[in-house]
């Protein structure tokens, strides 16, 4: 889907820091989307959870293999056994990235869109109503998934009476008025239209002396923001985006385990109606905590509870470690432990 995406060394080094140590396999599982309570949760001390899934298919090897690269270069260094921070090299080379490099500006749409599908869409979207434009009927369709051809010729079946190119154009304008004027030409020059062949990465690339990678990543941004401007508003073409729009960021199971307890059941009996282990019904109640914003925690930490939190856990929240609740309070479930963590971290991010 992103292909280019960490092709770099360099464009990893802004997922480290250089006063956090982080651990390079989580970086890689939340990239990924490889889904554990302990990822997210350190996703979410990290402050890269907006990156979820933005790279479903990254190879763990390759990545790996950056990684080592770049500690070889000094650009990353080992602090204590915690995790790797960034050297002044290292920050100085992400900083050098950043400024000469199109960086994506919404990366938490990926996880909240079929984003693939609508690229698909979309190309279609501009390609057929461009030629219907002009009374075009006889063309070679851009190639797109069985789905995406579906969607369309159901879409078009409803509106192919109104003024698709006036329409289509007037949400088009609307949407790259808010993007730089260089971005949006790189945009519209990537689809097909009336006697109009898209071009190529590698082609504006030589034109604008961007990387091929800057101009992957630029459709890849603006190809999602255009999705969730759709998506907000009330043209004819919100109707092709909703279906491809995620309902939440919590997994199917944990979203029914959320309703349950949203809904006042307690965990004993969200347990009971649902079948499941109470370990698991946990680990729902955890994703939900570091997912859902308003969550309830005073729900399932006592007062009491905090109080002994608040006394044995101070300062850096990172370095809180269960095992101190255990030599005093070993009847806290370390589920309770993790709450407070995430809730004083959430608590953290706002001020």
């Amino acid at each position: 889907m992103i292909g280019g995406l960490l092709a770099e060394m360099d464009e990893l080094l802004c997922f480290f820091s250089k006063n956090q140590p982080r651990r390079p396999a989580v970086i890689r599982q939340v990239l990924s989307n490889k889904r554990t309570v302990s990822n997210l949760f350190w996703g979410l001390r990290y402050k890269i959870l907006d990156w979820l899934a933005i790279c479903p298919q990254l190879e763990r090897e390759k990545f790996d293999n950056l990684i080592a690269a770049m500690v070889q270069n000094k650009l990353l260094a080992e602090i204590n056994g915690q995790g790797l921070c960034l050297t002044e090299l290292g920050a100085r080379r992400r900083d050098n990235f950043a400024e000469i490099h199109y960086h994506m500006k919404s990366p938490y749409l990926f996880s909240r869109f079929k984003v693939q599908l609508w690229q698909d869409i979309l190309r279609l979207l501009v390609q057929i109503v461009s030629e219907a434009s002009y009374g075009n009927t006889h063309y070679y369709v851009v190639a797109s998934s069985f789905q995406a051809r579906d969607s369309i010729k159901k879409w078009y079946q409803d509106y192919h009476e109104c003024e698709l190119g006036q329409l289509l154009s007037e949400q088009l304008l609307l949407f790259l008025k808010n993007e730089s004027a260089d971005d949006a030409t790189i945009f519209m020059q990537l689809f097909y239209g009336h006697e109009y062949v898209a071009k190529t990465a590698e082609q504006i690339a030589v034109n604008t002396g961007w990387s091929t990678r800057d101009i992957e990543v630029l459709w890849n941004d603006l190809s999602v923001k255009f999705a969730d401007f759709l998506c907000e508003g009330t043209s004819i073409f919100k109707v092709l985006v909703i279906p491809l729009k995620k309902t939440g960021l919590l997994s199917k199971s944990a979203t029914e385990t959320y309703r349950l307890y949203a809904s006042g059941m307690t965990v004993a009996k969200i347990k009971s109606v649902r079948g499941l282990k109470e370990s698991t019904v946990a680990e729902h109640l955890l994703e939900a905590a570091i997912f859902v914003p308003n969550f309830n925690f005073k729900r399932l930490i006592s007062p009491l509870e905090y109080s002994i939190f608040s006394k044995l856990f101070k300062g850096n929240i990172d370095n809180w470690h269960y095992e101190k609740l255990q030599e005093t309070e070993p009847k806290i479930s370390f589920t309770k432990f993790r709450l407070y963590q995430i809730e004083q971290s959430k608590l953290e991010m706002v001020e």
